[in-house]
């Protein structure tokens, strides 16, 4: 049995200010690797990083994360790579809620939110 001073750690929700600061943290929270993109933003840095879909094999999220225009774009890569299908952007970012072995949440202005699973699902709600 699970103590339920482990479960409520499991639970936590954290929220961060969409930032530099902030990239490592969602890595973490994705579990995966967050390197630079091979172009910047009006001179400003952009960041990446592949997530494995799990619900479909070969498939994987592309992220995009600049932070400097408070945007968030994620593509799907069928396998193989080819044209993206589907693709979500987020602007107006202003924060980041990492829920503890879940998911990263970004809120934007305005209410509504994208949020990416460490599974690899992807979705936006008004």
């Amino acid at each position: 049995m699970v103590a339920d001073h482990q479960l409520e750690r499991d639970r936590s929700v954290t929220r961060e200010s969409y930032g530099p600061d902030a990239i490592a943290l969602i890595a973490a929270e994705l579990g995966v690797e967050v390197g630079l993109a091979p172009f910047q933003a009006h001179g400003e840095t952009v960041w990446q990083c592949r997530i494995p879909a799990r619900w479909c094999p070969g498939v994987q999220l592309h992220v995009l994360l600049w932070p400097s225009h408070s945007r968030v774009d994620v593509r799907v890569v069928p396998p193989g790579g080819g044209p993206t299908p589907i693709a979500f952007t987020a602007k107006e970012v202003h924060s980041v809620d990492l829920y503890h072995g879940v998911e990263v949440m970004f809120r934007r202005d305005g209410g509504s939110v994208l949020f990416i699973t460490r599974h690899g699902h992807v979705a936006i709600a008004d």
